[in-house]
């Protein structure tokens, strides 16, 4: 801020920043884009807005993947009040994508598939077998884009390689890849997130940019530049962090005649089945918290058929965490 980086910059983004996003993309991701490709937004939610905003017309049909993010849903309302919307849930034996399912929703009408890995609340990542059966999917309809949230995917803790979407040659065309600096680095409040497209979407992202949100702060695009420049093994105890309380999680409830749990590979969070107990996901939470002091999410915010889960998270420290997890465990008897 000393040095004057307090005025306005490109709607794009700094070229410096984008640069270094570029680098980061190529190295990481296998993506292979060019700075005019990215655009750099006001937090990984506004790259989701603008992206869907410019790709949905009326009448026009998304398919959402559940359970979700709590803000998909209304990002998508907003972004076109008159789509029609299709919510298809993962598979419930280990949260996979159901592909059967999506091609029954998807049709000449679809414009964008909404997917979110590595995900959130079920830590699920994408794999190849998954991966591939979606691009052949997605062979079947040219109109459709695929919006891949990443956000989450340097929190990986499991033996399996994130993927990203727009990697693949024949994909790459129509994937819009959001990602930010959140989650990785730590920097909620700055608000600060970037989205990659090719081709002349990207026109359209930048006029509704140009006249919603200026830019992003230089100052804080600077900060992000930074962030970029640290080696990516800072993480890795905070990773470690993260895969000792999923195992004691699953070793937890692995004893529990009323949870069930599918072992979280990445992001932040678990999904606990707590079918078993015969309580809804709020009846649950609001007991948990009033009772023993513990806050859970209810599953129920993540998508109507998903009443029999809560989302619990892994990022605080082991101690605390394991004592968690026991009162979780008593409550749920």
């Amino acid at each position: 801020m000393r040095a004057g980086m307090t005025r306005y910059s490109s709607p794009f983004g700094l070229l410096e920043l984008r640069q270094k996003i570029a680098a980061k993309l190529a190295a990481e991701n296998g993506i292979h884009a060019v700075p005019g490709d990215i655009m750099v937004t006001p937090g990984a939610k506004m790259a989701l807005s603008l992206a869907l905003a410019a790709i949905l017309q009326p009448g026009d049909e998304v398919v959402n993947v559940t359970p979700c993010y709590p803000s998909y849903l209304p990002q998508i309302r907003i972004a076109e009040p008159d789509c029609v919307l299709h919510n298809v849930d993962l598979r419930r034996n280990g949260f996979g994508l159901d592909i059967e399912s999506l091609a029954e929703v998807m049709g000449p009408k679809t414009k964008a598939l909404v997917i979110n890995f590595p995900h959130n609340p079920t830590g699920r990542m994408l794999s190849t077998a998954d991966l591939d059966k979606l691009a052949e999917l997605l062979s079947h309809h040219a109109n459709c884009w695929l919006i891949s949230d990443e956000i989450y995917e340097r929190l990986n803790f499991s033996d399996t390689v994130h993927l990203s979407p727009a990697a693949r040659p024949e994909l790459a065309p129509r994937v819009v890849t959001i990602n930010g600096f959140s989650k990785a680095f730590s920097m909620t409040g700055w608000r600060i997130g970037y989205l990659v497209v090719k081709g002349p979407l990207m026109k359209t992202i930048s006029k509704l940019q140009q006249h919603m949100n200026t830019n992003v702060a230089p100052f804080i695009q600077m900060a992000a530049l930074e962030a970029l420049r640290l080696q990516p093994e800072f993480l890795a105890e905070y990773n470690g962090q993260l895969a000792r309380n999923a195992e004691f999680l699953v070793a937890s409830i692995s004893g529990s005649r009323a949870l069930a749990l599918t072992p979280s590979e990445g992001g932040l969070f678990a999904f606990i089945d707590i079918s078993g107990t015969g309580l809804s996901s709020d009846a649950f939470c609001s007991g948990l918290i009033e009772h023993h002091a513990v806050a859970a999410t209810p599953g129920i915010s993540f998508g109507a058929n998903w009443d029999g889960f809560v989302r619990v998270s892994l990022a605080t420290d082991c101690p605390a965490f394991a004592e968690g997890v026991r009162r979780l465990v008593e409550f749920a008897g």
